[in-house]
């Protein structure tokens, strides 16, 4: 049995279903069963009566079939839930995503258009930078040893991919897309498919980029399918074997093809951990991200220089801090444990009786702009509490908005350890929703080397170590944290989600912090301060 995945791919389908699937049909009877047809771009049209003999069951859908997110506003009534069938056999996967074929074939995509660089909001039809970050960490969670992605579907070309010195190849500004190029150079596609309005083109093979000097990377074969049913006859259908680039040996994997070209794409691509911002990679292994570069995630230019954008704040009375220790008004009786620059304290309203804050004692509005001792405890009372919450089972997460706060509060959340992997996609499920671009961080970066002091930012460390961040902006959600843990994959306490729904008696208060400075006793690294050796 080959272990092969016959494949059949096409352009835009625009309503022409009898066309398609007739030809699919033909070449079925010519050339054997085929395992999948993937159709790449608009698969609704202006008139889609034709599916109906297909949701009838009076015509067949010959191959299965997989349809990718719309790229047009009017099409978006016509798709179903993803994951489900619009009729029989064809199966929408939705926006974004990786799947595995029953061959072991990983296929990525990302469809759509642009919203930062079109300019424009167009709800269903556009994507992210922050959807291009979880395409690529998709396709590189679990992996040791990246090698690349069988495939990769786009609606959009990526910018540099016209760089062609054989053909002539003109594509309009706005199907091109640098977001894409910083996805392309990052998963190294096998193949990468992308929709023509008009069109066919093949290009050459490219030779795919390492950061690492003389290693040698996958090659890739980058292809534009016309329409289907194109009044020209240009090529609409492409069919293909592909065998699994996990089960390829290396030799066949890197074999030079006589006609391969360098990588089209900018090398610096590679260091940008995140897309669309300017990195420079140190010799430590450290990421900066270029706090000037030209626009910001809305498409707005932003300052130039280094001037500091933060505008000048009122000064904070301590006195009328609730959380400055020394206030007359905080709630001592919430303190469990006090450090020398930091203390420990039950949460208001707390998602569960382990709820707890990390706060300074004199006045800091973040992280950001706290002294290196006040950040250096911070990380002292994190790491004693993930060894607390280790000892009882659980995981933890911490968190902080520096957005309409005035005392920097780092929220430490406990969650089970079973549902630790998913607060990741949880996270970024949510951020969608609330059309909020979060990036991940790099490893060893921390959210003071990319964030300027003062600038708003919402930050959280998972339990898997990534850490997420967004630059809030006007209409941020206040309780955008507390709605991501108190959802059911995590808490399952959504009533919790706002603070002031649900507070507890002082009692209770009073209860919950002599259990936790109890249980917490034996990892409390200030109650012998004097003898640690740090």
């Amino acid at each position: 049995m080959s272990d092969k995945q016959k494949t059949l791919v096409c352009g835009d389908v625009n309503g022409n279903f009898n066309t398609l699937f007739s030809r699919v049909e033909s070449i079925v009877k010519k050339s054997g069963p085929f395992d999948v047809l993937l159709c790449i771009g608009n698969f609704f049209g202006d008139d889609n009566s034709q599916l109906d003999a297909y949701r009838m069951r009076t015509r067949k859908v010959p191959v299965t079939t997989y349809v990718f997110g719309p790229s047009k506003s009017e099409h978006v009534q016509y798709y179903c839930e993803e994951g489900s069938e619009i009729v029989p056999n064809v199966i929408y996967m939705g926006k974004r995503g990786l799947f595995t074929t029953s061959s072991d074939i990983k296929i990525a995509y990302l469809t759509g258009l642009s919203r930062r660089e079109l300019g424009k909001d167009i709800p269903m039809c556009v994507f992210e930078p922050s959807d291009c970050s979880a395409v690529r960490d998709a396709c590189f969670r679990g992996q040791s040893e990246y090698r690349g992605i069988d495939v990769l579907i786009t609606t959009l070309w990526p910018a540099g991919i016209q760089q062609d010195e054989t053909q002539k190849v003109d594509i309009e500004e706005d199907r091109r897309s640098d977001l894409l190029a910083w996805l392309s150079i990052h998963l190294k596609p096998r193949y990468h498919f992308v929709p023509s309005t008009n069109k066919y083109y093949e290009r050459q093979p490219y030779r795919n980029q390492s950061i690492h000097q003389d290693y040698r990377e996958c090659a890739t074969r980058f292809i534009a399918l016309a329409p289907v049913g194109n009044k020209v006859k240009e090529k609409w259908i492409y069919a293909c074997s592909l065998q699994p680039i996990s089960k390829m040996r290396m030799t066949d994997l890197l074999q030079a093809t006589t006609d391969e070209t360098p990588c089209p794409y900018d090398p610096e691509l590679l260091k940008q951990h995140q897309p669309g911002k300017v990195v420079k990679c140190t010799g430590n292994g450290q990421y900066f991200f270029n706090m000037d570069a030209a626009d910001d995630d809305q498409g707005k230019r932003k300052r130039k220089g280094g001037d500091n954008p933060e505008r000048k704040k009122k000064d904070i009375d301590p006195d009328s801090c609730w959380f400055c220790l020394s206030s007359p008004t905080v709630e001592k009786h919430l303190v469990i444990t006090v450090g020398t620059h930091c203390y420990l304290a039950l949460a208001k309203g707390p998602l569960t009786p382990q709820h707890v804050l990390i706060l300074p004692i004199a006045h800091h509005q973040s992280v950001t702009r706290a002294p290196d001792e006040v950040v250096n405890e911070i990380k002292k009372f994190k790491c004693a509490l993930r060894k607390f919450f280790a000892s009882i089972d659980m995981a933890v997460v911490f968190f902080e908005r520096n957005f309409h706060t005035t005392h920097m509060q780092i929220q430490c959340v406990p969650v089970s350890r079973a549902c630790s992997s998913q607060v990741l996609e949880v996270f970024q499920d949510e951020a969608g929703i609330n059309s909020i671009q979060m990036e991940v961080l790099p490893p060893y970066t921390e959210i003071e080397q990319v964030m300027l002091p003062g600038a708003p930012y919402f930050h959280a460390e998972l339990p898997s170590g990534e850490q997420v961040y967004a630059k809030t902006k006007q209409h941020f959600p206040l309780q955008f944290g507390r709605d991501v843990l108190s959802s059911p994959p995590i808490l399952n306490c959504e009533d919790k989600a706002d603070w002031r729904q649900c507070q507890i008696s002082r009692e209770e208060e009073v209860s919950y912090v002599a259990n936790f400075r109890e249980q917490f006793r034996a990892f409390d690294f200030t109650a012998d301060e004097d003898s640690d050796s740090d």
